[in-house]
């Protein structure tokens, strides 16, 4: 595996293309890092408010792993109001850094926008999944993941990794008479024997704090297992289009049609915004049978 510096980029296109990912070291300034990770304990971790972390969920309330640590990852940190605007503002400048920005650009062949976005704390164990199975873009298999690592990330605390060369193949979700939907349980273990049982290699690179990893869109990836319950693994995810691409929403309709602009990248503005963002976040009770209501009409 080559790792590559910000400074010495020469062939991490060909890297992503030939091996579906690439591993890029020091890419965002510790400094920036530690503001992201303090500003989320002083802002995020204690409020007790509903937030969106799940792409089937409504707004809940942080659910804690035994060793203390948010299991699941903060959705679209963009949107978050600005009682976060700490964190909001630490997480995107460290998405839309400007090494994150040319790396991305170089594999883009671009300029990137950023679709989609996620913070995490403690691991939740993500199952094996291509991205292109929940969202894409428009020219498949174009979209580019990224993830951050915010810290050095303990070897128990389930790093992220990657199936080696898995986005030149077909993966089991998308075999016909196999389960389609990948948030269900059909597709988990058929994805997770691939990833464990499969002809491809595992990778989980060593990353710490600063690094990044880049990753197609038809890369198979997840989260090892967690070991040690008392390391968190706090890290950033972006999702990024090259400027000009539509964005093909497979699961949850993540469209979007606003976006900001924050260190010269467009930023969407998902769904979760205005009048029904700051309802559900107050009464998520009321904002779950209000999409009930509407699902049953839209059946008649």
């Amino acid at each position: 595996m080559t790792a590559f510096e910000t400074d010495r980029r020469d062939g991490l296109q060909d890297e992503v293309r030939r091996e579906g990912f690439a591993v890029v070291r020091n890419a965002v300034p510790e400094a920036l890092c530690e503001a992201v990770t303090r500003a989320f304990e002083a802002e995020v971790k204690p409020a007790a408010r509903f937030f969106f972390m799940r792409h089937r969920s409504g707004p809940e309330r942080h659910r804690l792993t035994a060793g203390g640590f948010m299991k699941y990852p903060i959705m679209n940190v963009q949107d978050l109001p600005r009682r976060f605007g700490r964190f909001r503002t630490a997480s995107l400048s460290a998405l839309t850094h400007e090494a994150v920005r040319r790396c991305v650009g170089d594999v883009l062949g671009g300029e990137g926008r950023l679709v989609h976005t996620m913070f995490f704390d403690g691991n939740q164990e993500t199952w094996a999944h291509r991205d292109a199975h929940y969202m894409d873009s428009e020219r498949r298999g174009t979209m580019l993941g990224v993830w951050i690592a915010l810290e050095d990330i303990d070897p128990g605390a389930g790093r992220f990794y990657v199936l080696r060369r898995s986005h030149e193949t077909t993966a089991p979700g998308e075999l016909e008479g196999e389960a389609a939907d990948p948030n269900g349980a059909g597709y988990r273990r058929l994805m997770r024997e691939f990833a464990e049982h499969g002809p491809l290699e595992r990778v989980a690179p060593i990353l710490e704090r600063g690094d990044m990893i880049l990753w197609s869109s038809l890369t198979v990836h997840g989260s090892l297992p967690t070991e040690r319950p008392d390391r968190s693994r706090r890290s950033l995810t972006g999702h990024y289009l090259l400027e000009g691409d539509g964005l093909a929403a497979h699961v949850g309709g993540m469209e979007f049609r606003r976006f900001l602009t924050f260190n010269g990248t467009k930023v969407a503005l998902r769904r979760q915004h205005g009048f029904w963002k700051r309802a559900v976040a107050r009464h998520p009770a009321l904002a779950r049978i209000a999409r009930r209501l509407l699902r049953a009409a839209a059946r008649r």
